[in-house]
């Protein structure tokens, strides 16, 4: 233990006895594009960046239908239930279905990933799909343009709400390539 305050003690001194550097003025432009990276546009589908399997099988794929509506939870049995051999009555049906159902809400399935890549209620980054197949994520500013582009459209509204399913939309980024990301300018909506 001596031995290590002794290092942490020359160290101290050694920063103490350092001339200040002054800081480096802080470039205002930083992060924005250069004048001299020419702004492209790039057309492709929006999928979900997330997604687990991007074969070109999966990709093509619609997104999948929505589940059947799940059953009311404030609905009266008529009867009690029997299953392998044991019978409960519909008292006690209600109560433990009571517990149960408020999870089941409308949105629930917007909110779960689909296996298709499509966009869904819970897609947070987001990819494009090029003609050519390839996959090229946004980056963080653009996925915050194609997230207010999917609210705005009717269809990601009515996802969004529960009321359909994922989509894949076709959408024009406007923006730059930096290696496997796009950097977006602009992310708009042209055909589902």
């Amino acid at each position: 233990m001596n031995i290590r305050l002794r290092i942490l003690a020359i160290a101290a001194a050694a920063c103490l006895a350092a001339p200040a550097q002054p800081l480096a003025p802080a470039k205002q432009d930083q992060d924005r594009p250069r004048a001299d990276a020419a702004s492209i546009a790039i057309r492709g589908v929006l999928i979900d960046a997330a997604c687990r399997d991007f074969s070109r099988f999966n990709l093509s794929q619609p997104p999948q239908a929505l589940p059947a509506p799940a059953k009311d939870a404030n609905a009266k049995p008529a009867g009690g239930a029997s299953a392998s051999g044991i019978a409960v009555d519909a008292r006690t049906l209600d109560s433990e279905r009571a517990d149960a159902m408020p999870h089941q809400v409308a949105d629930l399935a917007s909110r779960q990933s689909d296996p298709t890549c499509a966009i869904k209620g819970d897609t947070h980054a987001y990819a494009v799909l090029l003609a050519d197949g390839r996959v090229a994520d946004l980056d963080e500013g653009g996925n915050t343009l194609a997230d207010a582009a999917v609210k705005a459209d009717p269809q990601g509204r009515a996802m969004l709400a529960g009321q359909g399913p994922g989509f894949k939309p076709i959408v024009t980024v406007t923006g730059r390539v930096q290696g496997s990301k796009i950097v977006a300018t602009a992310v708009r909506i042209v055909a589902r």
